[in-house]
């Protein structure tokens, strides 16, 4: 059992404290698989031509291996398949400007793909928000956690302060600004440390095999699976591998959001909220 005493350096709190922690994509917030479908593509597009204007490399021993649509989705290929270890976008243009044979240019690429996401019809999963509002009111600390490789943290920060979901997230765990990735336990340890919680009373919940298999391996109290946002695009699926089995099986499968209230009461009855709730901590 990972003991946060010695890694945090700070004694963990008395009495139990509950967090719920929270995949993004296709649990909190989601596209269309249309729109998902047409999102990607222009993201590739839109990566590869930064990779067409960019200088060809005077650097020796760097040719040209592939054209830039191919350099952009093997890169991207490659890094869904490095699991558990965290990518950063000015990373990722670096190493498609190798394979393309090309100068690179973090920061168009960082630009272009923020661009991107602040023009997508993002909507919020049905009874996600209510039920943010409803647990926060119950005094349990929130947290996200997201593995991201064509988007910044920045910019999907910015998606859920768009739809309200972020004033009841205390906390975020982005895989483009931190060395890991789900389901490396790291990242779900870093997304609870600022909660004053213990691993063995937060649970999370997310869509993909490696959300239940990354809190597994981090200690949590329960990995809730989530079934009512699984209509994925094409690439997505083909990135993030959704219908792969989870061995052993998820302890808990929600088929929507209206089932976390019952949830909540079954996997910590010893600190159940009461009508109204406590007083919830501060966000921020």
């Amino acid at each position: 059992m990972w003991p946060p005493r010695l890694i945090w350096g700070t004694p963990v709190i008395s009495g139990p404290v509950a967090a719920i922690t929270f995949d993004v994509w296709h649990t909190l917030i989601y596209l269309s698989p249309s729109d998902e479908d047409r999102y990607l593509d222009l993201q590739l597009e839109s990566l590869a031509a930064v990779l067409r204007d960019s200088p060809r490399s005077s650097r020796e021993g760097q040719a040209e291996t592939c054209q830039p649509e191919q350099a952009v989705l093997q890169t991207f290929l490659k890094a869904s398949q490095d699991v558990g270890r965290g990518r950063s976008l000015e990373d990722l243009a670096r190493e498609a400007a190798g394979r393309a044979g090309r100068e690179p240019a973090p920061e168009r690429w960082v630009d272009a793909c923020e661009r991107l996401v602040a023009r997508q019809p993002f909507q919020v999963v049905p009874g996600a928000l209510s039920q943010l509002e409803r647990v926060r009111e119950g005094g349990y600390r929130t947290a996200v956690v997201s593995n991201l490789l064509g988007e910044t943290g920045r910019s999907m920060w910015s998606v859920l302060q768009k739809l309200g979901l972020d004033r009841y997230l205390e906390a975020r765990a982005f895989s483009d600004e931190l060395p890991w990735a789900k389901p490396a336990p790291e990242i779900f340890w870093t997304a609870i440390r600022p909660l004053a919680t213990d691993p063995r009373d937060a649970i999370h919940i997310g869509d993909l095999p490696n959300d239940v298999l990354g809190a597994r391996a981090a200690g949590f109290r329960l990995a809730a699976r989530f079934e009512g946002a699984r209509a994925y695009g094409r690439l997505y699926a083909a990135l993030c591998h959704p219908d792969e089995p989870i061995l052993p099986p998820p302890e808990r499968v929600l088929a929507s959001w209206e089932e976390l209230p019952g949830l909540l009461t079954e996997i910590f009855p010893e600190i159940a909220p009461t009508e109204g709730g406590p007083e919830p901590p501060a966000v921020g």
